[in-house]
């Protein structure tokens, strides 16, 4: 949907490099501490820290010689801790839960799924990583967006933290000199096209802010079709306002466009950042947030048609919206503006019921969340098809795919979300959250 650059500036930026730089930043280098007892594991940590973060001070603590860090142990003199699942023999989660206000912490386990994973958010983890898919830029972007978060939370760090590139700008154009016109807006480029509506970044002069424009093609202003489904989708989005679901700030028609602003996301779509990689607790957080964006969404009685991760957007850190619910249907309507087997979503997201165009419920919904929860986890959709009707054989006939045998703590939560009939899914996102939080 919208990635963005400076206010008023049409130029067309490629990364966004974010530097924390507290008072005394100049003083000391940001330190860790490791708690790990295989002395194999521990230097292959190491290595990939100063990788990563060579300016990092990293302390060691085994575990075996030393026990647990005390009660009154000094946190406050590590930015970060990195804390392996079974320290010592022990429990690290149950230890990382004792600890009294620890600095952000990372689980790394030698083995783990969805429960091990569940487990170290609810005791405050900021990410879990297996070690035996540790990378230096895998670790680095781990600590850093621990860091970043804790920073967003309130929370003080004495440290110079220097982030990785972050490319959450789109590689969209300057739009043309007065290409697209709208009262009260200042178009500064294009960002994204479809098949309806053109999407441009702009700067609003009432607001005095950064907005999306999503403008109807000129051309479709005569389609009563289209321009009914431009409004349902004004009219839907106004009608769910909720922290999950993307802010509309205006809509309207003009002579030439028909148009809806709305709320601009810096930090880019769910797409990016599975293209750079998500680690299994990235997933869940992701997948938490999405479950309660579509309670709200289906508690509203509206069944949104095209979950995709293009349509999951980020304000900052990993607080997510959704968006573009211009195939979004009322459960109580008795009318549709599809024809019946047509298939206009994404077909590497829709459902079994879906892609053979019978009704779809929340139910509908669930299945691509699903469809995207295995992509996060294993880095590609689970059907791949050279054409529409042989993804949508795919999603009515096939099984679904396995994880990898070190994701299969994952495996049934996927299965239940795609199943191929809609009853033997879970029933509700509020059914879903209850799973993951179980």
């Amino acid at each position: 949907m919208a990635r963005g650059s400076a206010a008023g500036d049409t130029r067309v930026p490629i990364r966004l490099i974010i530097t924390i730089v507290p008072e005394d930043a100049r003083r000391r280098s940001m330190r860790l501490l490791l708690i790990e007892d295989s002395d194999a594991d521990g230097l292959n940590i190491l290595r990939q820290v100063h990788e990563a973060l060579p300016e990092a001070e990293v302390e060691q603590w085994p575990p075996k010689e030393r026990g647990r860090p005390p009660r009154d142990f000094d946190w406050k003199r590590y930015d970060a801790l990195l804390l392996s699942d079974t320290p010592g023999g022990e429990d690290g989660i149950k230890w990382l839960r004792e600890f009294r206000k620890p600095p952000p912490t990372l689980i790394l386990a030698g083995a783990g799924g969805e429960n091990l994973a569940v487990r170290a958010i609810k005791a405050g983890a900021s990410d879990f990583l297996l070690k035996a898919e540790l990378t230096g830029e895998r670790l680095g972007l781990a600590v850093q967006g621990a860091l970043l978060d804790a920073v967003r939370a309130g929370k003080e760090l004495d440290t110079l933290t220097r982030l990785h590139p972050l490319d959450v700008n789109s590689i969209g154009k300057p739009a043309k000199k007065n290409a697209v016109r709208i009262p009260g807006y200042e178009v500064q480029r294009k960002i994204g096209e479809g098949g309806m509506a053109n999407v441009y970044l702009a700067q609003s002069q009432k607001l005095g802010a950064q907005v999306v424009l999503k403008v109807l093609d000129a051309k479709l202003l005569a389609d009563d079709d289209f321009l009914r489904r431009f409004v349902r989708e004004c009219r839907i989005i106004s009608k769910l306002q909720n922290e999950h679901v993307v802010a509309i700030y205006d809509h309207g028609v003009t002579d030439d466009y028909a148009f809806l602003a709305m709320e601009y996301f810096p930090g880019g779509d769910l797409k990016e950042r599975i293209k750079k990689g998500v680690s299994s607790i990235e997933a869940l957080k992701i997948l938490v947030q999405i479950a309660r964006a579509l309670e709200a969404v289906h508690a509203a009685g509206v069944v949104h048609r095209d979950i995709k991760p293009q349509n999951i957007m980020f304000r900052e850190g990993t607080r997510l919206a959704l968006v573009d619910f211009g195939l979004a249907k009322e459960i109580e309507a008795k009318a549709t503006l599809t024809n019946a087997g047509m298939i206009i979503a994404t077909p590497v997201y829709m459902s079994p019921e879906a892609c053979q165009g019978n009704a779809q419920d929340a139910r509908s919904d669930l299945y691509s969340v699903g469809v995207i929860l295995y992509e996060m986890l294993s880095g590609k959709p689970p059907f791949t098809a050279s054409s529409a009707p042989a993804l949508a054989y795919q999603h009515v006939n096939s099984p679904v795919p396995r994880l990898p045998q070190r994701l299969a703590g994952y495996q049934s939560i996927i299965d239940k979300l795609m199943a191929k009939r809609p009853e033997d899914r879970f029933q509700s996102a509020r059914e879903l959250f209850a799973h993951i939080w179980h």
